[in-house]
């Protein structure tokens, strides 16, 4: 029953797609880049169910259910609410915007007759992106399946995956899962090593897990950082996304102060994400802590001209204005603050800026 019914599924959703072209709505670039900006502009004033309601979650759900312990966990109690919350992505970029992050529309492509949109979020020097494909649905448009590069997996996957994994914790404690909640404990206890014995020694069972590349890479960091980029080419040549990697790698340069190979990074990322002045965020902090304190004041003011006063940008600033000994810069970066966070004069007299 269960494979017949996946099979009338699919079917249905090809029979949808053979219908599109009855749609009434036109899939091209202006029509899908107002369809992105209207979804960033509901995010920013605070409206989740814009971005919430976009994603095709019949689609999702047809290819999350592939797998048949999935298919049944929609009959476990929790089991359906838990796929909806897994796609309350609007629910997600609406706190990074309330953290005093960002969240926008950066980049719209076609790739094999397909239309894509990429959207960016950062928050307290998290970034990550979104590349949906765009579809119609009911003469309306849709965002379907979409890559999302700090899950390195497609969102379908993301959500198949974290269904399986509790449903086996519930139906199978017993399993391979043991190990991988034992590994995610042990990477909240601060116990990094442990957690990479852990998922080193249980790869096999587990790789297929996003969690597990997510939970690998944080505790290789931290047991590991002078081999942390060799770690990461050897992930790659086994198959690992490279998107996903790239993020990684940027990150670890920037905040190692290598400035070439922040460079490099953003260079190979730009031809998958747009050129997003966000890059010049990054730039700019690997210039300051690699010493270059001009150059990297040139460059993150550059960034505020493009990009809302993020307090990262704002942090960077006041430090480059600190190590030039520029008081009258310091003092006038100080006050743009108090105007964009509300800061009192006597938070902004206690805020320590190394």
């Amino acid at each position: 029953m269960v494979v017949t019914f996946i099979g009338l599924l699919n079917l249905s959703c090809r029979q949808s797609k053979e219908t599109e072209t009855h749609d009434t709505i036109e899939l091209n670039e202006a029509n899908i880049s107002a369809f992105a900006t209207s979804i960033v502009k509901a995010v920013h004033q605070g409206d989740a169910s814009q971005l919430n309601n976009a994603i095709d979650k019949d689609y999702i759900k047809s290819l999350v259910t592939e797998n048949s312990i999935v298919y049944s966990g929609f009959d476990v109690e929790g089991g359906e609410a838990y796929f909806e919350k897994s796609l309350h992505l609007g629910n997600q970029a609406v706190q990074t915007v309330n953290n005093g992050g960002d969240f926008t529309f950066v980049k719209y492509y076609t790739l094999d007759n397909e239309h894509h949109v990429i959207f960016r979020s950062y928050d307290n020097f998290a970034l990550n992106f979104w590349d949906f494909e765009v579809d119609t649905v009911g003469g309306e448009l849709r965002l379907h399946d979409g890559f999302l590069y700090n899950a390195g997996c497609l969102l379908s996957k993301s959500v198949q995956y974290g269904m399986l994994y509790n449903l086996m914790l519930q139906t199978n404690p017993d399993s391979e899962v043991q190990w991988l909640q034992k590994a995610e404990e042990q990477t909240i206890n601060g116990k990094h090593a442990e957690a990479l014995r852990i998922l080193t020694e249980h790869r096999t069972g587990l790789e297929e897990y996003p969690i597990y590349w997510q939970l690998f890479i944080a505790n290789l960091y931290k047991t590991a950082p002078s081999r942390f980029i060799q770690e990461l080419n050897a992930l790659e040549e086994s198959g690992l996304n490279q998107r996903y990697l790239l993020l990684h790698r940027l990150l670890y340069y920037t905040n190692n102060g290598q400035v070439a190979e922040t460079e490099q990074t953003i260079d190979q990322l730009i031809p998958h994400t747009g050129d997003d002045p966000i890059y010049l965020l990054f730039y700019g902090k690997a210039a300051m802590l690699s010493g270059k304190y001009a150059d990297a004041l040139t460059v993150l003011q550059t960034a505020e001209e493009v990009l809302p006063l993020l307090w990262d940008l704002w942090y960077a600033e006041l430090q480059c204005y600190k190590h030039l000994n520029d008081t009258a810069g310091y003092e006038k970066c100080l006050s743009k603050g108090k105007e964009a966070y509300g800061m009192s004069d006597s938070e902004l007299k206690n805020l320590k800026v190394d």
